[in-house]
């Protein structure tokens, strides 16, 4: 049975020895580690205990509002593969407890912010916690910053497009109006009034991601806006599913009605959908977990 997340649910509690047994392996000593590397795999899951027992080494690691404070392997085995994960497009999940012998909280995929390499101590990570933080957390200048590291190594060309990328501008915006020819819900084709907005986050995505015409949406304003909160989605059929965390006055208002759908699905759409319905859309009038004192 190969290691997949479809069927966790992000806020809920796991032990070791019950994912050890949905991944078909035979011991949970297999993913006894802080960090697992499940082979044949694009997956990193990390196993994060903020307050460790006392025979153990103490790392500092944490989690601040949507931010997770975490301190590498001691012999820095994955630390190069953690820090280019995107790059290599791999995904990083997170279980994170914050007391030892309790269960973990599965908070999903979790994002590079920035490292510190060290030696003779572990490295410093920060990342974002997708399922913490909020679609409007972040500004693209913050995010484009955040994410340097993945741009430095680009040419000149490349680096712009994808800046330009995270507004929905440039590249990115032309190849997404050329794909829906007007906009993906309602046809109008009044280029001066369409936004491309990406499906799966910008800060969310690998390089290859941010400009895949596919991983965008040419959508009205309104649209727009409530897609990037995650107030609206579409399900696999492209019907459009609203969130019960905005009220149906806003919703009449805004000339939004649940008979919408996409125009059409893109073969490769439906990939970056099912990441926008599981991480972004509140299906709920609260989307992130609640986490108790010692609930991990």
């Amino acid at each position: 049975m190969p290691v997949t997340f479809d069927d966790l649910c992000i806020g809920c509690e796991y032990e070791r020895i019950e994912l050890a047994q949905r991944w078909g392996y035979a011991s949970h000593h297999a993913i006894s580690r802080g960090v697992f590397t499940p082979s044949g795999t694009p997956y990193i899951i990390l196993f994060v205990t903020e307050e460790k027992q006392r025979s153990q080494r103490q790392y500092n690691d944490r989690i601040e509002g949507s931010v997770l404070h975490w301190e590498g392997e001691e012999k820095h085995a994955n630390d190069e593969r953690i820090a280019r994960a995107h790059e290599r497009g791999e995904e990083i999940h997170l279980f994170y407890r914050n007391r030892h012998h309790s269960p973990f909280t599965y908070l999903g995929p979790i994002v590079l912010r920035r490292w510190e390499q060290r030696t003779g101590k572990p490295s410093r990570f920060e990342f974002d916690v997708l399922s913490l933080s909020h679609p409007d957390d972040s500004d693209p200048f913050s995010d484009v910053e955040q994410h340097q590291h993945e741009l430095t190594t680009l040419d000149e060309t490349e680096r712009q497009a994808l800046i330009q990328s995270r507004v929905g501008q440039g590249r990115f915006r032309r190849e997404v109006l050329k794909l829906w020819n007007g906009c993906a819900v309602t046809g109008l084709r009044d280029e001066r009034v369409l936004l491309a907005s990406h499906v799966k986050p910008w800060k969310a995505s690998n390089n290859h991601e941010r400009l895949d015409p596919h991983n965008g949406l040419a959508l009205t304003p309104n649209l727009d806006r409530l897609f990037n909160d995650g107030l609206i989605t579409f399900d696999v059929e492209g019907k459009i599913r609203i969130s019960a965390a905005i009220d149906r006055e806003t919703v009449d208002a805004l000339g939004v009605h649940s008979n919408m759908r996409l125009r059409m699905i893109p073969e490769r759409l439906e990939r970056y959908l099912r990441f926008h319905r599981k991480f972004v859309f509140r299906d709920s009038m609260e989307r992130a977990p609640v986490m108790g004192g010692n609930s991990e």
